[in-house]
């Protein structure tokens, strides 16, 4: 009976010992609670910031394309020290940059009023101090700064080109044996709008001339550069504004695609309303032909074989997997811009220049051509 005594309130310490452990662990779980909702909070502000960043940059890229509402135009493409700001407001640009007392720092208002973001737009600089030109145009980089609502910040860089240096070599080109007939056809390759003057012919393969043609310069050596047309056409054609798909031989009469205009005089096209893309996939040994009055402006890409018939007129860049073949007859055919056929992989390609057909290469039009092709994203960094 004395040692139960002895031992009486051993269970109240013991429950109090049981209880303070509980109350350690519950502060424990309350705190580890916290700090994972902060953590929670911190990544989610982080990821709105990101994701702003990248709406920044979408806006930024998707701009830089000829005729798109709120177009943002590069005055001065050559110049190292220009700077682009896009941002919600100037207050937003300033604080990532911009000096509006600096004439070369352009401020420009972004399209939306939701995301807070701001974009530093530069040129790519070469080690010599030259602006970085592809697909006629700079080489942009571009730093995008998001901003969530709750402090949140990120930024990111990415490198931003047109998405094909659409660059002709020569009025016309090809990998197949060339045939040009008739003394009423033209190819020059002596730029007719600029100064960048090329041959009138360059192929990886043989020229047969019948007659005397005007060919101002004929480039043929199988070392010449050798295009991968099938991957230009691959590359421009989810950008078709105007796309057929044909499993069997078709015939087209009087399309219009734009309508260039004729000087008399020169007899070369000028253009200035909005570049066509115009892709017709004939599933590789079909052959597709313009006849009538068919007319565009662009870029026309044919996979599979092309046969112009009739009055034929097309400003900016002809692209033709197969052969190419052009019958002018009594009537005219005029490209001013280049053609590019006759790709190697084929087996039975060629192309065959008759009638009054003029191919003048015009610098004017491949510029204009290559104002149409997208810009890409080619690299990119997440800076913090």
């Amino acid at each position: 009976m004395k040692r139960l005594r002895e031992e009486k309130g051993v269970a109240l310490i013991l429950a109090i010992l049981l209880l303070l452990v509980l109350t350690l662990i519950g502060i424990s779980s309350v705190n580890t609670s916290s700090y994972d909702s902060a953590i929670s909070g911190n990544k989610r502000s982080s990821e709105q910031a990101f994701y702003i960043a990248e709406a920044g940059l979408s806006e930024t890229k998707g701009r830089f394309k000829q005729g798109v509402y709120g177009q943002i135009t590069d005055s001065t493409p050559l110049d190292p020290d220009w700077r682009l700001f896009l941002a919600i407001n100037q207050a937003r640009a300033e604080g990532i940059g911009y000096d509006s007392s600096n004439p070369k720092h352009v401020f420009v208002q972004s399209l939306q009023d939701k995301l807070d973001f701001g974009v530093e737009v530069r040129h790519k600089i070469d080690s010599n101090m030259n602006v970085v030109i592809y697909g006629w145009k700079p080489v942009y980089i571009v730093k995008s700064y998001g901003f969530a609502m709750d402090g949140g910040r990120k930024a990111i860089e990415a490198e931003v080109k047109k998405g094909l240096d659409l660059n002709p070599p020569a009025a016309l080109y090809s990998q197949a044996p060339i045939t040009v007939k008739s003394d009423s056809t033209d190819i020059i390759g002596d730029d007719r709008c600029g100064t960048f003057d090329k041959p009138g012919i360059v192929t990886t393969s043989t020229v047969t001339v019948i007659g005397h043609p005007n060919i101002d310069t004929i480039d043929a050596d199988p070392s010449n550069i050798d295009l991968d047309l099938e991957a230009m056409v691959d590359n421009l054609k989810e950008y078709a504004t105007y796309s057929r798909e044909y499993v069997s031989d078709k015939t087209l009469q009087d399309m219009n695609w734009g309508t260039p205009v004729l000087d008399p005089v020169t007899g070369v096209l000028s253009y200035t309303g909005n570049m066509n893309i115009v892709y017709f996939n004939m599933n590789e040994v079909n052959e597709l032909t313009l006849t009538g009055t068919s007319k565009g402006a662009g870029i026309l890409l044919v996979e599979g074989d092309l046969e112009i018939q009739g009055s034929f007129q097309w400003y900016g860049v002809v692209i033709v997997t197969g052969s190419f073949r052009s019958t002018g007859g009594s009537t005219s055919i005029n490209i001013t811009g280049a053609v590019l056929a006759a790709n190697s992989s084929f087996n039975s390609v060629d192309v065959d220049i008759f009638g009054n057909t003029d191919i003048f290469y015009c610098s004017d039009s491949i510029e204009w051509t290559n104002d149409f092709i997208p810009f890409k994203i080619f690299r990119w960094r997440e800076i913090f």
